[in-house]
């Protein structure tokens, strides 16, 4: 066994880095209870919502084509945001972006799931919602890689496959899903 089972940690010092749009940077110093002191990057985020659209028949998803430019590429994931807007809960976000990257409003959220996405280096977490009874309406594209996604209509017998198979890697979009399958098999 090695040390306690709950060692104490405690943050000594904490310095901004970096401010930006979507999160913070900081360097932290801390220590433990035997008194050893280390450093670590931190990055401080917003937080996120996803949303795992429904169709009424509950055969189909909706998923979004975007392209991520930290993998200089397209995937296949949830419709999902950041919690950027001041003042606003996660089931307004939910909402925003739903109709702003699929271009649907949904008369029922229900809170799946809330995770976080990056434990060994930041604070983000992302609620992930399952939306049914759906409307449609225009989309509402914000921003350059909004304008360019494309909502894609998914049978839901094929996703266990598409995530199997590597064609959906994003986690939130994986966690979303096998939820989603799990609360249709029971």
């Amino acid at each position: 066994m090695v040390g306690s089972p709950d060692p104490e940690f405690s943050l000594i010092d904490e310095q901004l880095v970096h401010a930006g749009y979507a999160f913070d940077l900081f360097a932290t110093t801390w220590s433990d209870s035997r008194g050893e002191v280390f450093e670590r990057d931190i990055i401080r985020h917003r937080g996120a919502v996803a949303v795992v659209p429904l169709d009424e028949d509950r055969e189909h998803v909706f998923l979004v084509r975007q392209f991520r430019t930290p993998l200089n590429r397209w995937l296949l994931e949830l419709p999902a945001g950041l919690r950027d807007k001041d003042g606003e809960s996660e089931i307004e976000t939910a909402h925003r972006e739903l109709e702003e990257e699929v271009g649907c409003v949904a008369q029922t959220l229900e809170h799946l799931v809330t995770l976080v996405t990056a434990v060994g280096f930041a604070d983000e977490s992302i609620s992930i919602y399952l939306a049914t009874d759906l409307s449609w309406t225009e989309r509402q594209a914000d921003g350059v890689e909004e304008e360019s996604m494309t909502v894609e209509t998914v049978a839901f017998v094929d996703l266990a496959e598409m995530i199997a198979t590597g064609y959906i890697t994003d986690a939130k979009t994986v966690a979303g899903l096998l939820l989603l399958q799990q609360r249709l098999a029971s």
